[in-house]
């Protein structure tokens, strides 16, 4: 990939988290909190309805999402479009492996992906924990002070500061963010690539911006939407072992030391979850987290295709301008 191509692809990827998370985030807050396990409790009247506060503060976490969302996104498809470009090649370039379209593009989303999760795994901790952070509530003994410091400090800050003393928790739930998000990415990004070419067809560099990027939103909601729906139960799991971390460094640092994996592993969690809830706790949140990734996806990947053309245009006409000069 050459220097202004990894430019453009950077620019692109910073602009749509930037707007996809403004959009997405407090769908993604009213999710976790579903998908918690003081739902019930915290979440619900004893009518049944639900409480002001699961609406309260919907953009609680949103901070460390954007600080490390921009650099994931971009390093995700620095390393996606190289490697696409190389094992996908246009026509009258040399393939680097042959490999069918598929499993390339699969190949490339995993390998981006590896790099991305890793850097988004501590801000998806801080951000879980702050959505599910409440100063309404009454909390007795070691808990008022944390409270009273989020007060303080803000939710996000205050989470912050209490996994400041153990960051090595930060990574609480990695193993099943790689379970969720690499097969999850490989099927989105193969189903993405082949309905955009059927949708876009032969008429990609006729198209303009605007239809192109409509299509690859499209495209994107189709694919984004049906992967989630596979892999809510990870996404479920994946929670319980964020707020699990939490919940763990603010009550009983010194009992459970100060390692990673101190908390119990996937498994162990999803029996919890069945034990407590039955398999339909597996399945938490399932309508509107099939709706926020459709949505999700959508704007994501289609403000990156926007953009991307948008910086390549532009960097264009202005090699034309400098030449012409």
């Amino acid at each position: 990939m050459s220097h202004d191509a990894g430019a453009q692809v950077w620019q692109a990827a910073a602009a749509a988290t930037l707007v996809t998370d403004l959009a997405v985030h407090p769908v993604e807050t009213l999710i976790t909190r579903i998908q918690s396990p003081a739902y019930a409790t915290r979440y619900k009247t004893a009518r049944g309805t639900l409480h002001r506060s699961f609406f309260a503060g919907l953009y609680q976490g949103f901070g460390p999402t954007v600080l490390a969302g921009v650099p994931a996104s971009a390093a995700f498809f620095t390393v996606y479009e190289g490697l696409k470009a190389a094992l996908v090649p246009r026509e009258g370039e040399a393939k680097l492996v042959a490999l069918p379209a598929p499993v390339a593009y699969a190949v490339s989303s995993a390998a981006g992906d590896v790099v991305a999760c890793a850097i988004m795994n501590p801000a998806e901790v801080l951000k879980q924990n702050a959505q599910m952070s409440s100063s309404s509530s009454s909390p007795g003994g070691g808990q008022a002070r944390q409270q009273r410091q989020r007060r303080r400090w803000g939710h996000t800050v205050g989470v912050a500061r209490e996994f400041a003393r153990h960051p090595g928790r930060l990574w609480a739930g990695y193993t099943a963010l790689t379970a969720s998000h690499l097969p999850g990415t490989c099927l989105t990004f193969c189903l993405y690539e082949r309905l955009k070419e059927a949708l876009v067809g032969g008429d990609d560099d006729g198209a303009s911006i605007t239809r192109r990027a409509w299509l690859s939103a499209v495209s994107a909601a189709l694919a984004g939407g049906a992967t989630a729906a596979l892999f809510v139960p990870v996404d479920v799991v994946k929670t319980r072992m964020r707020l699990a971390a939490g919940t763990s460094v603010r009550e009983r640092p010194q009992h459970l030391g100060a390692g990673v994996g101190t908390g119990p592993g996937p498994l162990a969690v999803a029996r919890q979850v069945v034990r407590a809830e039955g398999t339909a706790g597996l399945f938490r949140g399932l309508g509107l987290t099939c709706i926020a990734a459709a949505a999700g996806s959508g704007l994501y990947l289609g403000c990156y295709e926007w953009w991307k053309m948008y910086f390549g245009e532009a960097g264009e006409a202005s090699r034309r301008g400098e030449t012409a000069l």
